[in-house]
């Protein structure tokens, strides 16, 4: 049994100790007072043993040693605030000043501003109360009465220092003082209430509040963390803390503050991931992914609360960010060994129902997108296929039974087909011959979107055109990756004549809508890049990036499918996306050409010319992030799809 100091949770339990006044024998507890209930030791009590008994943890009546010395026994120290502590350590400083003795204690006055040398004092009162424990433990191991005050000093200590995450400034001289070191100790501390209270201490130094104003400082605590095996020593008090977090509250919130360091160094420095997946052979990105995938069991019986499934929520949210800020090296890490199907397996119960509550919800959301980060990884994407991770998202598509919060599930879904298809030929292959076309064409079309706009609210409107550019995208990677000639490429075309050329005139829908949402935004960036404007002397990749946000993403795919439907040279698509572009024009412009039935090369060619400036914007700023050559195949492609669409630039006619 731990016989650690009470914590907050345990004092309001703990019956108050018998009376120290006087040393006589009417001090001792009334007979009838047999047993104490109390979870965790709290000190020596006059004529009571500590012990797990029958009636369960706590204070059991000593009939044998109820003698003058233990009744004597003084009760343990009251924890002292850091306000007290700092106004007593100040006084004993200024009685030192003036006889030339050090004090015990160097605290800082509370009321003056922490500078580096009142950070000295108060970790040099951290280091010689740390000593003071670890000589008391030492020498006393079986008595705990013994050790127990030092303990309790330690924690206060420990608690001062929080005092210096308003002070990220000062972090390279708490490195430089070695004082990480300590603290990381403490983190395998026997008392588990002092472990926790380091684990809190690190997750508030890191905190991105705290170390917002001062870059540098959290850098460098970063740096010492990973210097001083913070994520091995972390790990192990994962493990401590993980084995009762369902039914202790307190050590459900250390598991918490654990994962909030991780958290928190991740964002400070985000190379950190590569430190945090070589310790112990990437042991720690792997708890937090199976914690993060473990099903829940329901809520702890320990205080009513749901700090299980808060682990769960706040895990996953770790994990998303890990998988989206780690590198090449990390994403097959966590999705090795398993990794993938423990994320497919959890999310299976979802194609039949929808999330209990937005804890859940938020939940589902990050495992979601720590699973679309993973996707980006070859090998990654190959388990995705081989553990049929494409037919589960379509069942989740096809459900009926999460239509109450459709929007939710199912775009993720669609999100993770989005990712699963980019540049993945034989993922669309397996898309289309999983009957993929009928659900993505579903959602191109809006189903199940149309007849309840008066009832969205902001945050459906806003899922609901997101399902719609993911439907865009994933079209646009099934034209770009299946090979034109082949059955599945037959049938996606064939999409586009079906129900008399719908899909062509909800294309050209599509790419009205979107075409003037991007020109929206390029007159507002033009008023915004005149003089004085908050776009004043922004460089033309700025611009772009803005656009891409504002619909000009979406716009090029569009532009991409109208291209390679026209490819196809089928006489009813081509026909028809004239028509819809020409009626388009016409809305648009009442003052158009009144030669619209003149050459048909010259009319094909003055609708199509939007189309073909969009792609040609999209050919120039293709990235060589996946190498030259890959960059040189993407923009021969589009191409192409100009040169399909009767026209383009110089080099483009040549091709």
């Amino acid at each position: 049994m731990s016989k650690r100091p009470a914590s907050a949770m345990d004092a309001g339990s703990m019956p108050p100790p018998p009376s120290q006044t006087g040393a006589s024998s009417s001090r001792a507890p009334p007979p009838q007072a047999q047993y104490l209930p109390c979870k965790t030791f709290q000190g020596a009590r006059p004529g009571y043993f500590f012990r797990l008994g029958a009636q369960g943890p706590g204070y059991y009546l000593d009939r044998v040693a109820r003698d003058a010395a233990t009744l004597a026994m003084p009760p343990p120290k009251r924890r002292r605030t850091a306000e007290e502590l700092l106004a007593e350590a100040e006084a004993e400083a200024d009685r030192a000043g003036s006889s030339g003795r050090g004090p015990d204690a160097d605290f800082a006055d509370a009321s003056t501003v922490l500078d580096a040398k009142a950070l000295r004092k108060l970790v040099l009162s951290f280091e010689r109360r740390f000593a003071a424990n670890q000589a008391a433990r030492v020498k006393h191991p079986d008595a705990p009465e013994k050790f127990v005050d030092s303990e309790v000093d330690l924690d206060e200590s420990l608690r001062a220092l929080s005092a210096l995450a308003g002070y990220p400034e000062l972090y390279p001289e708490f490195v430089r003082l070695n004082a990480v070191p300590s603290i990381l100790q403490l983190l395998a501390h026997d008392n588990a209430d002092v472990a926790a209270h380091a684990l809190e201490l690190l997750h508030e130094l890191t905190d991105a509040d705290a170390v917002e104003s001062h870059e540098e400082g959290g850098a460098a605590l970063a740096k010492s963390f990973a210097r001083e095996s913070g994520y091995e020593l972390l790990l192990q008090a994962l493990e401590r803390f993980a084995k009762r977090e369902r039914d202790v509250p307190e050590d459900a919130a250390a598991v918490h503050h654990a994962l909030g360091v991780v958290e928190n160094l991740l964002e400070i420095e985000p190379e950190q991931a590569a430190e945090l997946a070589g310790a112990r052979g990437g042991a720690l990105p792997r708890w937090i992914a199976r914690r993060a995938t473990k099903a829940s069991k329901g809520k702890p019986s320990v205080g009513g609360g749901a700090a299980a499934d808060d682990v769960r929520a706040y895990a996953a949210e770790v994990f998303a960010i890990l998988a989206q800020t780690g590198g090449e090296a990390v994403k097959q890490l966590l999705g090795s060994d398993g990794g993938i199907d423990a994320v497919l397996t959890c999310l299976a119960p979802f194609k039949s129902r929808d999330p209990a509550d937005e804890a859940e919800e938020e939940w589902l959301e990050n495992v979601f997108d720590a699973l679309c980060a993973l996707l980006s990884s070859p090998a990654n994407r190959d388990a995705f296929l081989a553990c049929e991770g494409t037919e589960l998202m379509l069942l989740i598509l096809r459900s009926k039974k999460i239509a109450k919060h459709a929007s939710v599930a199912r775009l993720a879904a669609i999100k993770t087909l989005d990712h699963a298809l980019t540049n993945c030929p034989r993922a669309c292959a397996a898309f289309v011959d999983a009957l993929g076309l009928k659900s993505a064409f579903a959602a191109f079309m809006g189903k199940g979107q149309k007849g309840v706009e008066s009832r969205r609210n902001g945050e459906s409107a806003a899922r609901a055109r997101a399902t719609e550019e993911r439907a865009v995208s994933v079209i646009a990677s099934l034209f770009a990756n299946v090979e034109p000639g082949t059955e599945p490429h037959a049938r996606l075309c064939a999409k586009f004549v079906e129900d008399d050329h719908a899909k062509v005139d909800r294309l050209v829908e599509l790419w009205r809508a979107y075409a003037a949402r991007v020109a929206g935004v390029e007159a507002a960036q033009r008023r915004s890049a005149a003089p004085g404007g908050a776009l004043e002397g922004a460089d033309e990749d700025e611009l772009y990036v803005e656009r891409l946000g504002g619909g000009l993403y979406t716009l090029e795919r569009l532009a991409c499918i109208l291209g390679a439907t026209f490819a196809t040279g089928h006489a009813g698509i081509r026909e028809r996306t004239l028509l819809q572009m020409e009626l388009s024009a016409g809305d648009a412009d009442a003052d158009g050409d009144a030669d619209g039935d003149g050459d048909g090369d010259a009319r094909e060619a003055r609708l199509l010319r939007p189309v073909r400036d969009v792609l040609e914007t999209h050919a120039e700023n293709i990235g060589d992030a996946d190498g030259e050559e890959e960059q040189m195949r993407r923009r021969m492609r589009v191409v192409k799809l100009i040169v399909a669409l009767g026209g383009g630039r110089e080099e483009a006619a040549g091709e």
